[in-house]
């Protein structure tokens, strides 16, 4: 199972239409570059490899025209505006209409690249609705009309067509159009799939992370509702346990007061620290520490315990990352004392580093029993857990990866049953 997080916010309503017609919008303005090439080619090929005279200087008006326009609508897909269907039909009309006057000037309906309307019409039924694909069809037909009652024939030298071999040549002609009429249209219609499948992907994604937002949300609302309502009562514990404390200076219950103290005192430091718990960074600015010290900290605060064995060389125990300390270390202690809890006494937890470029790879890898496929599918989930009840809240793991998303990194985990659990943190170093 892999978690990846992110700090953007879900899209807003409407963002995704807009965010397809801008995908679209993008793969026109590549496929218009490569039929403006080929044009070109072909114009080229035709005049001069084949002996063919065209009005050159129209049909470089046309091309030119084409190219001026790519070009503005390439800067304007750059600016990333809001996209329309209707902006994506009128670039489809006017390629209709440029090719239909290069048609004109090249033999008409007895060019064989005639057929190539079709892949207008293909573009026009993937990237526009109903209403915009029927208005090109029907502009579709009314250009093609338009050329059988006039057209620039092509000088053909005067002879007769079929003694010739013209016939022949305009057959192959056909050919090579539906070769490339083919190409364009599945070449087309594969990436604009595989496009829209990564943008419905990105999408559950944010779908996914609005969600764990308002769950964090809900959290940090109740941590501060149960700081808010815990911190009078435990004032007056504590003010009565040191009371209760100078009164039995001299009797052995003293040692009972003052342990009462310690354990408020405690319960304090937790509710203070509920915010932080519950994903929120307020009043933890980004600072410098020492990887070494990061981990000495983790440890430290989880008892010293001997079963946490750490792998960590000189260099980089020395190496400084700035980030969030407070969150970054609350997260590790939850994932290394979730480890701690899987492995039982006999069991080790190894915590190791490492660089990665410019990022920072933390692992917490247990020997324990490990997971089944079901609980692994949901151990990210808030409020699950497979601890008997009362020795745990089931948000160990969500936390930490909710930590990983506020410093726009990425929590993983991996684990098999009987061969243990390995989560790894990874962050921005």
């Amino acid at each position: 199972m892999r978690s990846r997080v992110a700090s953007t916010d879900g899209p807003p309503a409407g963002a995704e239409l807009v965010d397809v017609n801008r995908l679209n919008l993008g793969w026109l303005v590549k496929l218009r570059w490569a039929s403006i090439g080929g044009q070109a080619a072909t114009i080229l090929g035709v005049e001069y490899a084949m002996g063919v005279p065209l009005p050159l200087a129209p049909l470089t008006a046309i091309v030119g025209v084409e190219v001026g326009t790519n070009l503005a609508c390439a800067v304007w897909h750059r600016r990333r505006p809001a996209v329309r269907e209707r902006h994506l039909a009128l670039l489809i009309a006017l390629d209709l209409m440029l090719f239909t006057g290069l048609l004109y000037l090249t033999g008409g309906p007895t060019n064989p690249f005639s057929s190539l309307y079709l892949v207008h019409l293909s573009l026009a039924a993937l990237a526009v609705g109903p209403r915009f694909t029927w208005a090109l069809v029907a502009l579709t037909l009314a250009c093609s009309a338009a050329l059988f009652q006039g057209h620039v024939p092509l000088e053909m030298g005067g002879h007769d067509h079929a003694a010739m071999g013209h016939y022949g040549m305009h057959l192959k002609g056909m050919w090579v159009a539906l070769g490339v009429a083919a190409v364009f249209i599945v070449y087309f219609l594969d990436r604009l799939k595989r496009a829209l499948a990564d943008r419905e992907v990105e999408l559950r994604r944010a779908r996914e992370r609005t969600a764990r937002q308002e769950r964090l949300a809900g959290l940090a609302a109740l941590a501060a509702g149960a700081a808010h309502e815990l911190a009078s009562p435990l004032a007056t514990i504590a003010v009565v346990a040191k009371e209760l404390e100078r009164s039995l200076a001299a009797a052995p219950a003293a040692d009972d007061a003052r342990l009462i103290r310690s354990e408020v005192t405690r319960c304090s430091d937790i509710l203070a620290e509920l915010a932080v718990d519950a994903g929120q960074a307020r009043g933890d600015p980004p600072t410098s520490v020492r990887l070494g010290e990061l981990i000495a900290s983790v440890k430290l605060g989880l008892g010293d315990d001997a079963r946490i064995v750490t792998q960590l060389d000189a260099a980089l125990a020395a190496r400084e990352i700035r980030t969030h300390v407070r969150l970054l270390t609350r997260a590790l202690k939850s994932i290394v004392d979730n480890g701690l809890d899987a492995v039982g006494e006999g069991g080790q937890v190894r915590l190791e580093a490492q660089l990665l470029g410019d990022r920072l790879s933390l692992s917490v890898i247990d020997d324990g029993p490990g997971m089944s496929p079901e609980v692994l599918a949901r151990a990210l989930d808030p409020f699950f857990t497979t601890k008997p009840t009362g020795q745990g809240m089931g948000l160990g793991l969500f936390l930490a990866a909710s930590v990983a998303e506020q410093l726009g990194g990425e929590l993983q985990l991996r684990s098999e049953l009987g061969s243990g659990t390995a989560v790894t943190l990874e962050i921005p170093a």
